[in-house]
């Protein structure tokens, strides 16, 4: 993930059953990657045609992300898609290399020449690494998910849990183009990711809090150990956060929300907890 967005603080309900090109059951514990991948795909898609409904000037004004256009965000989503690919394609191999070629400055330096491409050639560049990463996918359907990467010392399923985010959260990143409009989290951001979001990011927090789902009243405690349901006798005297599932994993990925999520202790309307840095570079908790 990059930058940090305007704020200072700076991603599983999506269908299970298997249909269509994506029936090859995971060779690993993981039920729910194949729908991850469905999800992911369906994102791309959307980013795709919100960038087809884009002009080329739009393309250089600001995101939601502090110093970047809405061509740094599209150029990142394409690098870091055919990055993750390569990931996937060395694990099928039994190899390993860093995430991106030439490390943090060649990131950097990628994003920033992709940024400036026309919206016909970041349609392309997004394209691309759409058909790369099905193929990486397809090809770890046969060589296994639990093969080590690189990434967070990590799985090929952890690179297609980091696609996911990588993917559906820069989508709401497009600032005030008129495609961003449909693209916001309350938008697009199913209950599968909000609940992905939450165990991800909870290292973001200070300490435990519950969070209450408006959506159904869904209470859990979410914290830097992870992500467990909230019982009485130890959830008490905690900081309760509540939103919807989209406005709180939103707060918490820093994106905007529909509605800020509320938060009250001892029955007493408090600030939201502050947030730690992004969890990118911290090895996958097991």
């Amino acid at each position: 993930m990059t930058g940090t967005t305007q704020d200072t603080t700076a991603p599983h309900a999506v269908d299970p059953a298997r249909t269509g090109p994506l029936d090859a059951p995971p060779a690993t514990g993981r039920e729910d990657l194949p729908a991850v991948r469905r999800d992911a795909a369906t994102a791309l898609r959307a980013l795709i045609e919100a960038a087809q409904d884009l002009d080329d000037d739009s393309l250089g004004s600001p995101s939601s992300l502090d110093g970047w256009t809405v061509g740094h965000v599209l150029s990142h989503v394409a690098m870091v898609g055919e990055a993750l690919a390569r990931q996937a394609e060395l694990a099928a191999q039994g190899e390993t290399a860093e995430v991106y070629e030439g490390g943090a400055e060649g990131r950097a330096a990628g994003i920033e020449a992709g940024a400036h491409r026309t919206r016909d050639e970041h349609v392309a560049a997004l394209t691309a690494a759409g058909t790369r990463l099905e193929a990486a996918w397809s090809l770890t359907d046969s060589t296994g998910w639990d093969a080590p990467v690189t990434y967070r010392e990590g799985t090929v399923a952890d690179v297609l849990d980091c696609w996911w985010r990588e993917v559906r959260i820069h989508a709401t990143d497009l600032g005030e183009v008129s495609a961003a409009q449909r693209l916001t989290p309350s938008q697009t951001w199913e209950l599968a990711f909000t609940d992905h979001l939450l165990d991800f990011l909870s290292p973001r927090l200070p300490g435990p809090v519950v969070t209450v789902r408006h959506e159904d009243g869904a209470r859990s405690v979410v914290g830097p150990e992870g992500v467990w349901p909230a019982v009485e006798n130890t959830s008490t005297g905690l900081t309760t956060v509540a939103g919807s599932a989209a406005d709180v994993a939103a707060w918490l990925a820093g994106r905007a929300t529909a509605t800020d999520p509320t938060a009250h202790r001892h029955g007493e309307t408090v600030d939201l907890p502050t947030l730690g840095p992004w969890p990118s570079g911290v090895p996958v908790r097991r």
